[in-house]
């Protein structure tokens, strides 16, 4: 009997799933539980559509509201916020966000649209925020044409009045929880890779943990270097761990990007920039140093929020930037996978060869008087190698992008894989070398 061949549509699943494997080994999640979730949110919205669903099926379109807390110096109360829309539904709960303690800013992640923004403290000390214990209210709207970046919209000032609280049609019942932007160590479950996986594949829910995109192990100190570590794809803070516990902690101050790596990477390099922004004491003949160091994606992260703050005139606080393994030239299991899913995940969309994002990012020069230092990866343990020499999970070609070559100051290899390079011992050494080697003032445009 003649064995029929399989249909297309069975072989492009089969060439999928082979070149997602390729991909995997770089995110290390389930492409396939996304694809199912992703269909599932699709489904609930087309069925009862609501803001919170639309935030999970399409969050590569939301937006982070950003707005200046109005309050007296001495509350150090902790702080609710819940935004609401009537788009689908009366008063519908599409944010709610616990505020770091001290803040002096409300943020939320929100799809385009109109919100009423609400402020809660809890005033009564029973470790709930209730409907009672309104201390502030106002609106927004969320959308492209009130974000300068595609990524933040300003809100307007919120104004706390904590002696006289008003009240909610709706109700609130939300239990408090220590919430701070500080954790005592890379250990803690708060930084768990299961959190990367699903900023990865669940932008939204990686949000909805960390309610933040900044996080250090101790509080600021503006006399250290601050050292901002920049993960990779589907990864968390802790990937930094062997790093970080080489660093003169009398010195050097480290401090980590946290954010949901499957959302689009102009997105995150506009987060990263406002970042920076915030770190940075605001005049440019600061003397408080900051370091950027990225590994992987989290390099075209860096590499995008250097080129949107250059652009407005680099500040003398940003003293160095160094890149660990990362794809300047994009990756090409992530072009072909994005031709042929059913399902792209935005970030994939950018890292691809050929990718806009690539385009638009490396068609603008390096700015000259940030030191760069470009550390790539060449050991690959696979047995049988298809195609170009690398790391295992990036090209050397695309590590090695002639524009970048010329831009850095110098350039280290190392024989480790791409993932192996953060607790190698030579890497290490190299990064606390140029640390301690930091200029006292960066050089200037000549």
């Amino acid at each position: 009997m003649e064995q029929s061949n399989p249909s297309p549509s069975r072989k492009n699943i089969f060439v999928i799933a082979v070149l997602f494997s390729c991909i995997l080994s770089l995110s290390g999640c389930s492409y396939f539980g996304f694809y199912t979730r992703k269909a599932h949110w699709q489904k609930t919205f087309d069925r009862i559509p609501t803001m919170s669903v639309l935030n999970r099926v399409a969050p590569e379109d939301s937006l982070v509201l950003v707005g200046p807390l109005v309050k007296p110096s001495d509350r150090k109360d902790p702080l609710l916020l819940i935004a609401t829309s009537n788009q689908y539904r009366q008063e519908e709960k599409v944010a709610v966000v616990q505020l770091k303690d001290s803040a002096e800013y409300y943020t939320a992640f929100l799809p385009k649209g109109n919100y009423d923004l609400y402020i809660f403290a809890d005033l009564n000390g029973d470790g709930y925020f209730e409907r009672n214990e309104l201390i502030g209210r106002s609106s927004a709207k969320v959308g492209l044409e009130g974000s300068k970046d595609g990524a933040i919209v300003e809100g307007s000032p919120l104004a706390l009045n904590f002696e006289e609280p008003g009240k909610t049609d709706f109700r609130v019942s939300v239990k408090v929880r220590p919430t701070s932007y500080i954790y005592g160590s890379l250990d803690d479950e708060f930084f768990d890779p299961k959190y990367g996986s699903d900023g990865l594949y669940n932008p939204t829910g990686m949000i909805a943990h960390t309610q933040g995109f900044f996080f250090g192990l101790e509080d600021h100190d503006s006399s250290k270097t601050t050292v901002l570590f920049v993960h990779g794809i589907s990864g968390t803070p802790r990937d930094w761990k062997y790093m970080v516990e080489g660093l003169d902690r009398s010195r050097f101050q480290p401090f980590f990007f946290y954010y949901p790596s499957g959302l689009p990477l102009d997105k995150l390099g506009a987060l990263l920039a406002q970042v920076i922004e915030n770190l940075d004491p605001g005049s440019k003949d600061s003397k408080g140093k900051i370091v950027l160091v990225a590994h992987s994606m989290g390099g075209l992260v860096a590499l995008s929020a250097i080129d949107r703050l250059s652009a407005k005139g680099l500040s003398s606080s940003l003293a160095m930037y160094v890149s660990f393994s990362t794809p300047y030239g994009g990756n090409d299991p992530a072009r072909i996978g994005v031709e042929n899913a059913p399902l792209v995940i935005p970030s994939w969309r950018d890292i691809a060869t050929g990718s806009d994002f690539l385009a638009k990012l490396n068609q603008r020069p390096f700015p000259e008087e940030l030191p760069f230092y470009l550390f790539f990866t060449f050991q690959d343990q696979a047995k049988l190698k298809l195609g170009e020499s690398g790391d295992g999970v990036v090209t050397l070609k695309s590590q090695l992008l002639p524009s970048l070559q010329s831009a850095a100051a110098r350039i280290y290899g190392f024989n480790e894989t791409h993932e192996n390079i953060l607790i190698s011992k030579p890497a290490r050494n190299e990064l606390i070398r140029l640390l301690e080697a930091l200029p006292t003032e960066r050089r200037l445009n000549p």
